[in-house]
């Protein structure tokens, strides 16, 4: 497991030895693309009435468990050297903030006013207090409060009573640090950027002399951040020349994703191989009915079928995957070489195993690989324009830049738009043929 700290002169996060590190990213962790750090920048407007302009700064978003029932996502936010709170996606469609101490120290500093508690402790975190009633005349659902050299944040749980609760607080002096220098967030990562690549090469050259021996290796390529940083990893280990990428169309890609794939491929030098189904999505979706989470029959029938029969015509006895132990705990428990049980008779080898995502952005950045465009655009995963792993907010975003193909779908499925957008997905019982 890695750690995260953050070069205060720079401005910049920092991966290091778990052991050294202030913070202990246990799940998937990664740079905020654009629409994330402007996503933040707007929530804390909207909160706070304060502007922030986050997008050209370094944020870095740490997922967590949905500690409530009603939020579909959660995401620890570090910025500016500090812990600034989680962001969430709840029921009602909404982003909202639960910020913490050190983020009321730096709205503090930008002149947001505060609120005098008067108190002989600063040992208020957690207990409801009751201020002056003139102080909640405008409805907030946050407010900042002092404690002698301490500031704090506190929800408003009565407006008319003007209780507070605080939820949490930080020593004033907390500002914004200057803005970051690009070059400093490799050049301060190029010690652990190139430990974790020399390792994943020299697993890439055991497998091909292990499992290939000559001619190429296949590259499984998506256009995600994840397949993409592989098929860089194994140009570098053997050669464009050796090297094959194998994409799957199922019909419903970005057309980002496959003008990406495209593009970066002739870059690379690398052959392409794009892999089609037979069928069309929306003519199944008639028979078999929507995919859902319990049932991905759009996997199967689109994806694993034509590289079932790709792999099989072209005897590939292995091929080289992106999947991480960060992504989920069932990937986690997954061996570094092992038999897809998807794909029987072919070996998967994962090369970057134990990569946490923020160490496959910097890897990329290192060789001045540009990511997928999408993550700019507030995804946080490269499927199809449909996917039931997609998250809520994701969905709403695919829909509203590929509207057509969301409504022919709703149509074709007899979902109502509350069903569809709340991923309330059903589908009949596949039947493999």
């Amino acid at each position: 497991m890695i750690g995260l700290s953050w070069s205060i002169e720079y401005n910049v996060p920092l991966i290091v030895n778990s052991e050294k590190a202030p913070w202990k990213p246990r799940r998937e962790v990664w740079l905020a693309g654009l629409w994330e750090r402007k996503l933040l920048s707007d929530i804390v407007y909207e909160v706070f009435n304060v502007k922030i302009d986050f997008t050209n700064r370094h944020l870095v978003f740490h997922r967590v468990p949905a500690w409530v029932k009603n939020i579909h996502y959660a995401i620890e936010v570090f910025g500016e050297g500090a812990r600034l709170g989680l962001i969430y996606y709840n029921a009602n469609n909404q982003w909202s903030i639960s910020p913490s101490g050190a983020l009321a120290s730096i709205l503090d500093s930008l002149g947001l006013e505060t609120i005098e508690l008067k108190t002989s402790t600063r040992y208020v975190k957690g207990k409801k207090i009751g201020i002056d009633r003139s102080r909640c005349k405008e409805r907030k659902e946050y407010v900042l409060v002092a404690l002698k050299d301490h500031i704090g944040v506190a929800r408003v749980l009565d407006p008319v009573e003007c209780i507070i609760k605080v939820k949490d607080t930080a020593p004033r002096g907390f500002k914004l640090l200057n803005t970051p220098v690009a070059s400093k967030l490799v050049e301060l990562n190029t010690s652990i950027i190139e430990q974790y690549a020399g390792e994943a090469k020299k697993f890439i050259e055991r497998v091909y002399g292990k499992y290939v021996g000559s001619g190429k290796i296949h590259v499984s390529f998506s256009g995600g951040a994840d397949s993409t940083s592989v098929l860089v990893l194994a140009v570098e280990a053997l050669g464009a020349e050796r090297v094959v990428a194998v994409y799957s169309d199922t019909g419903l890609e970005y057309p980002e994703s496959r003008e990406y794939v495209e593009d970066l491929a002739s870059k690379l030098g690398v052959e392409l191989v794009v892999l089609k189904p037979e069928v069309s999505f929306i003519d199944e979706i008639t028979k078999r009915g929507l995919m859902s989470v319990e049932n991905r029959w759009c996997t199967e029938l689109l994806k694993l079928r034509p590289l079932r029969e790709y792999y099989t015509r072209r005897n590939v006895k292995i091929y080289l995957d992106g999947a991480r132990d960060y992504e989920s705990t069932l990937r986690a428990k997954t061996p570094r070489i092992s038999e897809n049980p998807a794909l029987p008779g072919v070996l998967r080898a994962l090369p970057i195993k134990k990569w946490p995502r923020i160490l496959v952005q910097l890897y990329l950045l290192s060789r001045g690989v540009e990511l997928n465009p999408l993550y700019d655009k507030g995804y946080s995963r490269i499927g199809c324009i449909v996917c039931p792993a997609m998250h809520k907010h994701e969905l709403l975003l695919s829909y509203n830049q590929y509207s057509e193909i969301h409504e022919e779908i709703m149509k074709k499925t007899g979902l109502t738009r509350e069903e569809y957008f709340s991923m309330k997905w059903t589908s009949r019982k596949i039947f493999m043929e």
